[in-house]
Formats: structure tokens, C-alpha cells, sequence
């Protein structure tokens, strides 16, 4: 159905907008797979997503692309025929589905002033009065005129009770600057200039009255009297008027719905003469009777009292203009932006025509004046030779001076206009000749500025050339060190096997060493036993009672010499002092010899055999002691 993809069609826009996320006005047909699907879901089709990857061999699409495919494969699946209120059913829904895909772009702001419902319905209210134009990349989008702008925002101020606060001139200053209005703009236009200082449930109702009038075709709703059919009596109720049927309410909240009477094109409403009722509504003070008109609809006749003569007017005008319109297959509100839509393009080509006709008055007038110059021109050079010719009479013919010289004078006063031309064009010439001059110093600069500019790409090229070369030469004594490196770390390993070597070698030495120590304690023995042998006979012949410090005692010697316990060197001093002067032995030839060899092996027997002669001396003077 045409109808319906034509009021959805700027909302598919905004779905298709926010999914296009390439910045080429293509989106992916995977996404647009998923969104035909929930349009398949509101409109019961199923399948129709199935499609869209056989149409076209691309992986994206374009928005008429979309938009065909749309026509072709789901709305015309559905029936020719449609009712309004059946219409306005689909609208919603598909109006929600894109609503739940783009409604991130607009709900996430700073500092918002309306409810998430009330972007909503302004959003609906956008769809619904936007046009689709091309922007400056020559893409599709849909923007609203600035008259449809101004209408909205002067009904929003006077559902706000601020009617007679709107300036159209203000707005008008606001439009000047703003070539297309987007949502994202209207919304802020509305909110900051519009609803400040207003509480958020004045808002919601300011809203939902805009709302109902441009989306729910609502015509005018209020209290009013209506008469009971079995009383004589009238019962008010909420009454909201709508292109095709009127709903009784009983309260402005709409929520319970006391009835309705469907509308067409045979009803009528007649006016009424004002009398006084028994059961009067609620009224001002000071009324004393109340306006009544009758409907008639359904073969029924149904009678309505309003409050004043003024309101009973107004509603008599909203029933007429919504029985005009009850036939209509097309909504109220959208017929309404289409007539509107031919009015502003009327207004575009008068005014295109108009322009046209004002250059092409200005091209005659153009014409006109060259043609004038062009005999002016004409005229000054007949003159010249007029003047020419004059002279020439003066000459030949001298009676007629004072007639001449007449002439003369209107000669030289055209002979002055002719100077100051030649003057006027001499200051041309000479104004042209600076210009020139100017743009040839100018060119010089620039040749000189080139020229500089060369020089110093020559010198970069130069210095990346210098550096290259020290590059090259860094990475040659790179390669050098590296070289060096290798063969240091050569040397090294060299040096730690001839380490190795010594290191056996002194293995070697200290295990003769540990021989010789041995041996030269078996000769301190042989040394102590033969001294004991001969101290106990030089005991014995001395002194017989000092036998008794004399005995055998197995595998020590007999003899016990009388010594403090100060006087002996213990064990662990000998220790200590023998492991103190090897060292230093040592340490002295290795300083001789640091490269090992045959003169460190002569420097360890050196102080093995020092060792073994300091033993034998520190022996030999405890045994003196």
C-alpha cells in the first residue's frame, strides 16, 4: 500500500540513517535484513526479509534502493484499500520499531528538558511533517520547513498558555540561520528556546496536545454538553473530534471512553437559538444561557450545548471541517502538509519566475544602455569628423569667420569631453600598468621563495646523504667491535683453559705438599723419641728419683716435660701460622709468574718447602723451650 510507505517513509529514513554507519548513505544488508523483518513482524508478512540478498549484487544499499525494494516486496503485499483508523494503527507500531533503532542519537543529550516519551512524539510529529531534500553532498534527508517549524512552535507556546508570548520575527531570525532542520535541531529549537522554566508535567500536555493534533488528527477536544436520549437533560463529557469519528470521554485524562459516532460525509451540524436549560452546565459567572447546535450522523440526531456563543462556533467550525474530510482516503493532518508542500512550491516558482523576469528586465536595460553608448559613440566620431571638416572651412573660407568661429567654440568644448576621456582611460592604463607590475613583483617573490625552497631541499638532501654516510660508518665500527668482541671472548676462553691448566696443577702441588707435611712428621717423631731416649739416660745418671717422670707410655714418648700451659703453642696456632706464611709465599711468585707456566710450578715447590721448614723450625724451638 503506497499510502502507508509514504507517511513511514521519513521515519524509515531515520532507522536507515542510524544503521548506515559507512558515511556513504549505504547501509549493510544485514542490518536491513533485520530491520524488513520487523516490519514483516508489524505488518504480519513473514519471509519478507528473504530477498534482500538476492536484490542487487552488492553488499550495501542505497536509501531508494531500500525504499524500492520496500515498495515492491512488502507494501504491496499489503490491501489497496485501508481504513484511517487502520492506518494510524500500522503508523504507530512501524513509527516505534525505527524509533527503537535511531532513538540513541536523541535521547543521549546534554541537559535535557523533555521526557524520553515527549522526544518520541516530537519525533513522530518531525516524520510526519519533514520532507525529504538533498544536502550539499547530494545525499537524501529529511528536514522540515521553517513554516512547519513555526507552526509547531507557535502551537506548543499557546498549549503551554504562552500564546501571546510568540514572536514570529524572533523566529524568523532563528530561520535565517539555519538552512535545514534536521530532528536533532528541531528538538533543541523546541527545548531550549521554547520550553524553559516549564515543569515537566506541563510539557507532557503542551506535547500530547501537538501531538494529537498532527499525528492523531485531532480536531479540537473540550468539554461540552451533550443531550441524554431518555432525559431532557444534558450530561458533559470530554469530546475529542477527529476526521472520522467523535469520542466521548469523561474526563481530559481520556481514559474512559463513554462513547463515539462515526462520522461521514452525509452528516451536517445546524446552529440552535439559545434557550435556558433546567440542568445548565457548569458556567461562568455572569452567563445566563448557553449555545446549542445539533448533529445530525447515523440517521440520529444528537444535540450539543457549549459554554458560550464563541466556543459553540469554533466547534460548529471543527465539525464541518471534519466531515469534509471524513470521506477522504488519506489523512487529515497529511493532506493538510501536502497542501501546504504545493503551496510552498507555488510560492518557489513565483518566485523563480520573478527573478527571471527582474534579470531579464535588467538584461534589457543593459541592452539599452550599450545601444545608447553605441550611438553616443557614433556621434562623437560624426562630430570629429564634423570638426575636422570645420577647420578645414576655416581656412578655405575666411568671410565666415564669426560663424566659424561659433563652431569652433562647440568643437573645442567636445575636443575637452574627448581629453578627459583619453585622461580617464590614461589613469586606466596607468592603473593597469601597477596591477601588472605588482602581480610581476609578486611572481618574483614567488620564483625567489622556489628557488629557496630548492636550496634548502638540496641541503636536506644533502645531510640525509651526510647522515647515511655516518650511518654507514657507525655500523661499520659496529661490525668492527663486534669482531673485537669475538675475538676477545677467543682470548677469554683461551685464558680460562690455561686456568684450568694451573688450577691442576696446583691441585697437584697441594697434594705434595700433603706428603711432605707427612713425611716431615714422621721425622718429628723419630726426632722426639730419640730426644726422649736421651733425656731419660741423662735422668737416670743424674738424678735416679727423676726416673718416676720417665715411663713408657705405648705409642707416646716416655719422657713429660714440665711446662706451663703458657709456655705451649697449641695446635690451632701452629695452624694458624702455617696457613699464613704459604700464603704469602704464593702470592709472591704468583706475581712473578701471572701466566702460569713452568714458573708458577717452581713457585708452588718453593712454598711447599718453605711450609715444611717453618714446621720443622717451630718444632725445634717448642722442644728448645
Amino acid at each position: 500500500m503506497a499510502n502507508l510507505l509514504d507517511s513511514v517513509e521519513n521515519s524509515v529514513w531515520h532507522a536507515f540513517d542510524y544503521l548506515a554507519l559507512e558515511g556513504d548513505g549505504t547501509a549493510q544488508k544485514s542490518k536491513l535484513k533485520t530491520l524488513t523483518a520487523e516490519i514483516g513482524k508489524v505488518l504480519e508478512l513473514k519471509d519478507v526479509d528473504k530477498g534482500i540478498d538476492d536484490y542487487r549484487s552488492t553488499p550495501h544499499l542505497t536509501f531508494d534502493q531500500y525504499r524500492y525494494y520496500l515498495s515492491k516486496e512488502v507494501f504491496s503485499s499489503l490491501p489497496e484499500e485501508m481504513s484511517v483508523p487502520d492506518q494510524h494503527v500500522k503508523e504507530a507500531k512501524l513509527d516505534e520499531v525505527f524509533w527503537n533503532i535511531c532513538k540513541s542519537h536523541y535521547i543521549e543529550r546534554d541537559k535535557p528538558m523533555f521526557p524520553d516519551e515527549c522526544v518520541y512524539k516530537l519525533y513522530r510529529i518531525f516524520s510526519l511533517l519533514g520532507e525529504m531534500v538533498e544536502d550539499d553532498d547530494s545525499q537524501i534527508e529529511v528536514a522540515m520547513a521553517a513554516g512547519e517549524v513555526e507552526s509547531v512552535a507557535h502551537r506548543f507556546l499557546t498549549s503551554l498558555g504562552r500564546g501571546t508570548e510568540w514572536d514570529p520575527e524572533d523566529f524568523d531570525s532563528v530561520a535565517a540561520v539555519i538552512q535545514a532542520f534536521k530532528f536533532g535541531i528541531f528538538l533543541t529549537i523546541i527545548e531550549s528556546k521554547y520550553a524553559k522554566d516549564v515543569d515537566e508535567g506541563g510539557l507532557r500536555e503542551a506535547v500530547n496536545d501537538i501531538h494529537d493534533f498532527f499525528v492523531v488528527d485531532v480536531i479540537k477536544k473540550g468539554h461540552m454538553g451533550k443531550k441524554m436520549d431518555l432525559l431532557p437533560a444534558f450530561r458533559e463529557h470530554f469530546f475529542v473530534l477527529q476526521p472520522h469519528v467523535l469520542t466521548l470521554y469523561a474526563g481530559s485524562s481520556e481514559k474512559d471512553k463513554r462513547g463515539e459516532i462515526v462520522l461521514d460525509g452525509q452528516c451536517r451540524v445546524e446552529n440552535m437559538p439559545d434557550l435556558s436549560s433546567k440542568s445548565p452546565l457548569k458556567k461562568p459567572p455572569g452567563a445566563k444561557s448557553h449555545s446549542r447546535f445539533q448533529l445530525f450522523a447515523n440517521e440520529k440526531v444528537y444535540e450539543f450545548q457549549a459554554s458560550d456563543h464563541r466556543t459553540r462556533l469554533q466547534w460548529m467550525s471543527s465539525f464541518r471541517t471534519a466531515i469534509d474530510y471524513a470521506g477522504e482516503a488519506v489523512r487529515y493532518q497529511r493532506s493538510l502538509v501536502e497542501k501546504r508542500k504545493l503551496n510552498r512550491d507555488d510560492e518557489k516558482e513565483k518566485e523563480d519566475e520573478e527573478f527571471n523576469r527582474i534579470m531579464t528586465m535588467n538584461n534589457e536595460t543593459i541592452d539599452h544602455t550599450k545601444l545608447e553608448l553605441e550611438q553616443e559613440k557614433q556621434a562623437r566620431v560624426y562630430a570629429e569628423v564634423q570638426a575636422q571638416t570645420l577647420q578645414r572651412q576655416r581656412v578655405i573660407e575666411d568671410k565666415k569667420m564669426r560663424e566659424m568661429e561659433k563652431i569652433r567654440e562647440q568643437l573645442e568644448r567636445l575636443l575637452d569631453e574627448e581629453r578627459q576621456a583619453k585622461k580617464d582611460e590614461e589613469i586606466v592604463r596607468t592603473l593597469q600598468a601597477r596591477i601588472l607590475n605588482e602581480e610581476w613583483a609578486r611572481r618574483e617573490t614567488l620564483e625567489k621563495l622556489q628557488e629557496e625552497q630548492k636550496k634548502m631541499l638540496e641541503s636536506e638532501r644533502k645531510k640525509r646523504e651526510e647522515f647515511e654516510r655516518m650511518q654507514n660508518d657507525k655500523e661499520k665500527e659496529l661490525r668492527d667491535a663486534q669482531t673485537r668482541v669475538e675475538e676477545m671472548e677467543k682470548e677469554r676462553r683461551k685464558l680460562d683453559k690455561q686456568l684450568d691448566h694451573a688450577l691442576e696443577k696446583a691441585k697437584a702441588a697441594g697434594h705434595g705438599q700433603e706428603v711432605l707435611e707427612t713425611k716431615i712428621k714422621i721425622q718429628e717423631q723419630e726426632t722426639d723419641s730419640e730426644l726422649d731416649k736421651e733425656s731419660a739416660s741423662r735422668v737416670t745418671s743424674l738424678n735416679p728419683s727423676a726416673s718416676f717422670y720417665v715411663r713408657n707410655r705405648g705409642d707416646r714418648p716416655s719422657y713429660m716435660p714440665m711446662r706451663s700451659a703458657s709456655m705451649r703453642e697449641t695446635s690451632y696456632s701452629r695452624s694458624i701460622r702455617r696457613r699464613q706464611k704459604p700464603s704469602t709465599n704464593t702470592s709472591t711468585l704468583s706475581v712473578a709468574h701471572p701466566h702460569g707456566g713452568l714458573g708458577s710450578m717452581a713457585g708452588d715447590n718453593i712454598s711447599v718447602t718453605n711450609i715444611a721448614i717453618e714446621e720443622v723450625n717451630s718444632n725445634a724451638s717448642g722442644g728448645d723451650e
